[in-house]
């Protein structure tokens, strides 16, 4: 097939790295970096020969012929940006969370659905290391999945949009998204509860510390804490079942520890350390098997692995983690979002 003419839009940090996956891909080609700030625009333009810069996405469509929009702006842009495009007919692959509620989610939804587009949210920690886990999964290693906790956290958000709630600040829904969606994922459902307790900045505004715990079918749980109070990055997952337990520790985006404990692969009757090889960093590891998969989703016209569903049931959560902390209650949710 034909590489998908692909725009970014939002090129900071992690636009930038997109872009760099784009050029990588031998199924994306980059044509247009679209950024307010000019010269970031054009830096990510600069890194594939023929591509423009443009500063709006409505500059972008009214000037450039494109197949797909990744969009990786400041979160309180990614739903009016994601609208934009869809409604010129283009697919988008959206960068977590999405939007900054489930109400714009579903917006976002419902109007790529009735555009005919392909709209896929990038939860691409699901990439690189939680394929290996995924893998152990399906083998059976811990038998029935009946308990996730985990903690991810960041040095102190103190400047920019990160800092700023109107812009969706906070590690919730710039890091602490991706647990949630990892636990829906593994646990194949959305949670019927949710109970929370936040406390946030008292200069900001933001959320600083959060611990929260969803109930699932079945008397199963996952228990998070998600915190910018960490000297810096940190990423801890632990997934226990009927037969055995799988652990993460993250050192990086890319090098963890996995520690296995399972009655029923022999490899793993005892307690294993393993550390298992990956090669490049995180471009190669996670970013350019989401693009992949976005290009392939859009070539075969089936939904992506990462639903637009899957983005808003994230969203529902998040929604109710704010609502149980502020309410002193748990939430209790209706699962019938699930695209899991």
């Amino acid at each position: 097939m034909e590489p998908l003419r692909t725009a970014v839009v939002g090129c900071g940090f992690h636009g930038t790295n997109l872009a760099r996956a784009v050029v990588r891909s031998d199924h994306l080609e980059l044509v247009a970096g679209v950024d307010p700030d000019t010269l970031a625009a054009r830096a990510v333009a600069a890194l594939s020969g023929g591509a423009s810069a443009h500063p709006s996405v409505g500059e972008l469509l009214n000037a450039e012929d494109v197949d797909a929009v990744l969009i990786a702006t400041p979160h309180d842009a990614l739903a009016p940006t994601a609208l934009a495009a869809i409604r010129a007919g283009k697919n988008v692959m959206i960068e977590k969370p999405m939007a900054l509620t489930e109400e714009q989610g579903k917006e976002v939804e419902f109007a790529a659905a009735s555009a005919g587009v392909t709209c896929m949210v990038g939860y691409s920690f699901r990439y690189g290391m939680a394929r290996h886990v995924s893998d152990l999964l399906a083998q059976g290693a811990v038998g029935e999945v009946r308990a996730i906790t985990g903690a991810i956290g960041t040095g102190a958000m103190d400047d920019g949009w990160v800092a700023r709630p109107e812009s969706g600040g906070g590690p919730m829904l710039y890091v602490g998204c991706h647990l949630i969606d990892l636990a829906l994922w593994f646990m194949g459902e959305e949670p019927t509860s949710v109970s929370a307790t936040v406390h946030d900045r008292a200069d900001s505004g933001v959320d600083e510390t959060s611990a929260l715990t969803l109930g699932f079918t079945d008397r199963r749980l996952a228990q998070f804490l998600v915190t910018q109070q960490a000297p810096g990055f940190f990423y801890d997952l632990r997934i226990v079942g009927s037969s055995g337990f799988v652990a993460l520790r993250g050192r990086n985006f890319v090098q963890f520890d996995v520690e296995v404990q399972s009655e029923t692969l022999e490899a793993y009757r005892d307690p294993t350390i393993i550390r298992p090889a990956m090669q490049g960093d995180h471009i190669t590891m996670m970013l350019m098997p989401e693009l992949t998969e976005f290009a392939a989703a859009v070539a075969d016209g089936r939904p992506p692995a990462i639903t637009a569903t899957d983005g808003r049931s994230v969203l529902r959560v998040i929604d109710a983690v704010r609502q149980s902390s502020h309410s002193r209650r748990a939430v209790e949710l209706t699962p019938t979002l699930t695209a899991y």
